[in-house]
């Protein structure tokens, strides 16, 4: 031919990954190879060492001053019989996170973006990105929420013998031992900042139901105060410098103007373009 292609047409005619491994691998190396965006940082240094810095204190102020009366609590019985936080505390498990997202990643491998074409190229990107992105962000904070776990080693309420509510065994594995940070808090918070940067309309809603999540570990007794707190900042804190190091390489979310982050192609419109990917490519 020597007229030049349709663009959607070349994408067409590509040749496809020959097998399973081969479209992951390119998946993968599609995401390397983004032109990154240098105009702002990941860290955002100093700003990060300052929030750093105000959790650390927080945490310890909550050691100082909440544990102990908590402590207390515990062994008066006040977190026995906590129905309705017993039922909500499951929703902080990462398993149901991880295994649905792993599942959509895992079929958009079977069905790669090669296949499409227009809107609905654009829509496979989106959708295997947002299955990334929440796989991720949930599994990699909680990787560093269990190690911190191992290092501290702090007892549980139950298994703290003293009065003082800070008792540990550092560098073990032991379930009884493994109280900060907290795991469910963790997860809630990484699920919550990722829910509400892809649906920020709906953002006091997440954060509510987050914050419920999160605490339902000091309802039924089992995380004091200030390991929620902990774990609720690793998962927001590392949740947020991974969307960041996205927007750097340009994939799901891009840089504003004064250095925060969007959802690319939409702003601050909530996926309010969805719908209209969705239509245009039924028409095809």
């Amino acid at each position: 031919m020597t007229k030049r292609q349709h663009p959607d047409i070349a994408r067409r005619v590509q040749p496809a990954p020959q097998n399973w491994l081969q479209r992951i691998a390119s998946w993968f190396v599609f995401i390397s190879r983004r032109r990154l965006d240098r105009r702002f940082s990941v860290l955002m240094l100093p700003q990060s060492v300052m929030c750093v810095a105000l959790a650390a204190v927080a945490v310890a102020i909550l050691v100082w001053f909440a544990d102990k009366p908590y402590l207390q609590a515990v062994r008066g019985g006040a977190t026995r019989d906590q129905v309705f936080f017993e039922l909500i505390t499951y929703l902080g498990l990462s398993d149901w996170i991880l295994w649905a997202s792993g599942l959509v990643m895992l079929v958009f491998t079977v069905s790669t973006a090669d296949r499409f074409a227009g809107p609905l190229h654009r829509l496979w990107h989106r959708l295997m990105l947002t299955a990334y992105f929440l796989f991720t962000a949930v599994a990699l904070s909680g990787l560093i929420t269990n190690g911190l776990k191992i290092v501290f080693g702090r007892a549980r309420p139950p298994q703290v013998a003293g009065e003082g509510p800070w008792e540990a065994m550092p560098f073990t594995a032991d379930y009884d031992f493994a109280s900060f940070p907290s795991g469910h808090a963790t997860t809630s918070g990484a699920l919550t900042l990722c829910l509400v940067l892809l649906f920020p309309r709906f953002r006091w809603l997440f954060i509510a139901l987050g914050l419920a999540v999160a605490v339902s570990r000091n309802f039924i007794g089992v995380h004091f105060p200030s390991d929620v707190l902990a774990g609720l900042v690793v998962g927001t804190g590392f949740t947020f410098l991974w969307a960041r190091s996205f927007a750097r390489k340009r994939l799901l979310f891009r840089f504003t103007d004064n250095g925060g982050i969007e959802l690319r192609g939409e702003g601050q419109g909530h996926l309010h373009r969805w719908p209209e990917l969705l239509g245009r490519a039924g028409k095809r």
